[in-house]
This record gives structure tokens, C-alpha cells and sequence, in this order.
């Protein structure tokens, strides 16, 4: 099966599990960010698969660069098409509506997303403990053997089951998604420094929240934060990381700042988290 592998990655969770898919699949590994520069994606593999995090899945969820992916993508209506989306939240509640927007984004293209999936792996932005089991040790416990059955279900050209359960759920949780939106929206205008009256979409938002990012006395200007940045959003400027406002909120920035001098709206105050298994240079290589 020729298949290429194709993920975005802040923390390190979805680079880690695309890595162990590609081994699994012998496919090709590459960075969403590494492709972006190109005015159209043609795919020449067989299969693709698209692995990426969910990003406040009550409004869209799909990271802004991997929908600006998709959206490049051509040749894909012959092609077997896979998405794993990985979140730290309860999978049904964030995975979920977030593949359905893509499998529509990716209909739009001529595509079809043939094979939809989750993996729960530890977030790094909210105390989750209240709602689900955060123990790092079981959660990659529980990924590996996910990945295992990702792999058995791709390597067949297989379906997802279940699609008619899934529908029923994504109906019931819609009109709740819909009401919490309003409360984002305000959120994010705030965190933008955008007034409330501003008519700035979520798509127009996004970018402008590192209005809200800073560094502190600690940096010693080392430039890691602007190194890992998939996006590109950060110059460093008298010897400080100054963002660029076309921010992915990956918090890529602030979780590999080796001094943790990165003030992120976004993160509590002392939490801290990147894949144990993804070291600083694989983000350097792939971004």
C-alpha cells in the first residue's frame, strides 16, 4: 500500500502517533507546514492519511493550516483517505464533530473520508481530571493498542463501522455545540484584544489570540519558540520572540520554551506537557 502520511503537530501528540502509523504502514511521513507553500497539494499516494489535534471543537475544531491543507488538496477522488484526530478531551465530544467537518471539507474537495478516528492522548491546556482520566502512563498504554487497530482497519482499505450510532450522537450534542459557541466567540474577541462589537469571524480570530502570548523576564532569547512555531508566527526581535498575529494556537511555543518563559492564555499557570517520545529536534526537522 503506497500511503503518505500527512500531520500537524504543537504538542507532539500527533506527530507521535503519525510517526507510529507510517512505521506500521512503511508509508511517508510529512509535515503539514513542510507542504504549505505550495499553491496545490497533488497526491500521487495510493491512501493519505491526515493526522492532526482538535482545536475548540465546539466551533470548528480543524487546526486553520491543516483546513488550509485540505482545501490545496487535488487529485483525491480515487484516493483512500484516513483521518485520526487526536484531543484530551472526551473523544465524542471533541473528536467527533471535528471529523465531521473535515469528512465535509474534504467532500468539497471531490474526496471522501473513508476511515475516521480518534486517540485520547494528554492535553496540556485545562485541569481534565474532573471529567476524564489523565494518566499519561495509561493513555499511551491505550494509543499504542488504538494505532494497532488503526492499522488493521487501514491497511484493508476499510470503512469505519458504527456510522449510523455515531450520526445519531453527532445530532444529539449539535444544539449543545450551537449554544456554547456565542461563549467562545466572546472569549476569543477578548483574547484577541478585538472589541465586542467586532464582526471578525472564528477563521479571523484565531490568528490575532497571540495578541495575548508573552515572554517573560526568563527568556534569554534563545529563539526555540520561533524554531518550533509550525506556522511561522514568531520573529525574534531585539533579542525577544515577537508574534506575527497568523497564530495557529498549537502552543507549540510555549510548551518547548526550555525555560518556560512563555506567558499562553490558553495554559495554566505551571502546567506543562510535549510527547515524551518527541524530542525538540523532530519538531526542528518536520517544522
Amino acid at each position: 500500500m503506497n500511503t503518505e502520511i500527512y500531520y500537524f503537530s504543537g504538542t507532539g501528540n500527533s506527530l507521535a502517533a503519525a510517526r507510529d502509523i507510517a512505521e506500521k504502514t512503511k508509508g511517508t511521513l510529512i509535515s503539514i507546514p513542510s507542504v504549505m507553500d505550495r499553491l496545490h497539494i497533488n497526491i500521487k499516494a495510493d491512501s493519505i492519511g491526515i493526522v492532526f489535534p482538535c482545536y475548540m471543537a465546539q466551533l470548528y475544531g480543524i487546526p486553520l493550516m491543516v483546513e488550509g491543507f485540505v482545501k490545496k488538496l487535488e487529485n483525491i477522488d480515487t484516493k483512500y483517505i484516513f483521518a485520526v484526530c487526536t484531543c484530551g478531551g472526551r473523544e465524542s465530544f471533541n473528536a467527533l464533530p471535528t471529523l465531521k467537518n473535515l469528512g465535509r471539507l474534504i467532500k468539497s474537495k471531490g474526496g471522501k473520508l473513508s476511515a475516521e478516528f480518534s486517540i485520547n492522548l494528554p492535553m496540556n491546556n485545562l485541569n481534565y481530571y474532573f471529567f476524564q482520566d489523565q494518566n499519561h502512563e495509561t493513555m499511551f498504554k491505550k494509543c499504542r493498542k488504538k494505532i494497532e487497530v488503526i492499522y488493521q482497519c487501514i491497511a484493508g482499505k476499510k470503512r469505519n463501522n458504527y456510522r449510523i450510532l455515531k450520526s445519531l450522537f453527532y445530532f444529539l450534542i449539535t444544539p449543545m455545540n450551537f449554544l456554547l459557541q456565542n461563549f467562545y466567540i466572546i472569549h476569543l474577541k477578548e483574547k484577541s484584544k478585538e472589541p465586542g462589537d467586532t464582526k471578525l469571524t472564528y477563521h479571523e480570530l484565531i490568528p490575532l489570540t497571540d495578541k495575548s502570548i508573552s515572554a517573560d523576564d526568563k527568556c534569554n532569547g534563545c529563539s526555540v519558540c520561533a524554531k518550533v512555531c509550525p506556522a511561522g508566527n514568531i520573529k525574534m526581535t531585539g533579542n525577544k520572540p515577537v508574534w506575527q498575529h497568523h497564530c495557529e494556537m498549537c502552543m507549540a511555543c510555549v510548551e518547548w520554551c526550555p525555560v518556560k518563559a512563555i506567558r499562553h492564555w490558553n495554559i495554566e499557570e505551571g502546567k506543562s506537557y510535549h510527547h515524551p517520545d518527541i524530542k525538540i529536534s523532530d519538531m526542528y526537522r518536520h517544522h
